[in-house]
């Protein structure tokens, strides 16, 4: 059976060989994304969510769906989220996706990132990179392109959370 994962990060290293190091380092680690930020930022991040409500897994797509393990009647937490600099910037865009039988205690507050919540609940987290891609900044004014990654993080009995984020080129240049 092929290595997937090793196939992803591959195709990952040649779509992203000519952008600086900085970002290829952070579309290919799978570790802590808010880590890695807050290094490239050289400050601690905040978050904003724009919007947070619980669905039926039946609303987001099959994949997404079949990557959380998640039943077509399951209730999830759908999250849509900035996380910002000091000075307020947008450094990415989250869309974040929350299954399992304890998804609820996965949420962090609304002024917590993800990635330290997970942490200070005492979870022990295995990312899964699925994908880096460039995509469209979702910023007003002329389309730019950015980079963005697609992870699945796994939280032991408390049920899995599926991340997609995209970066801004201003603090993660393609």
């Amino acid at each position: 059976m092929p290595n997937q994962s090793a196939d992803i990060v591959a195709d990952a290293l040649t779509e992203f060989s000519s952008a600086p190091p900085q970002t290829r380092m952070l579309l290919h680690a799978d570790g802590s994304t808010t880590a890695l930020l807050e290094a490239l930022v050289a400050a601690p991040l905040s978050v904003q969510v724009e919007q947070q409500r619980v669905i039926r897994a039946d609303d987001v797509s099959d994949v997404v769906r079949d990557l959380l393990g998640a039943a077509r009647s399951a209730m999830v937490v759908e999250r849509r989220s900035r996380i910002l600099a000091v000075e307020r910037d947008v450094v990415s865009v989250n869309r974040v996706i929350f299954a399992g039988p304890d998804r609820e205690a996965l949420v962090p507050p609304e002024d917590v990132l993800l990635g330290p919540h997970l942490r200070d609940i005492g979870l022990a987290v295995r990312r899964t990179r699925l994908a880096a891609s460039r995509e469209f900044w979702p910023a007003h004014g002329p389309r730019v392109r950015c980079g963005s990654k697609t992870y699945v993080m796994e939280c032991g009995f408390a049920g899995r959370v599926y991340v997609h984020e995209r970066f801004n080129p201003e603090f993660v240049p393609l």
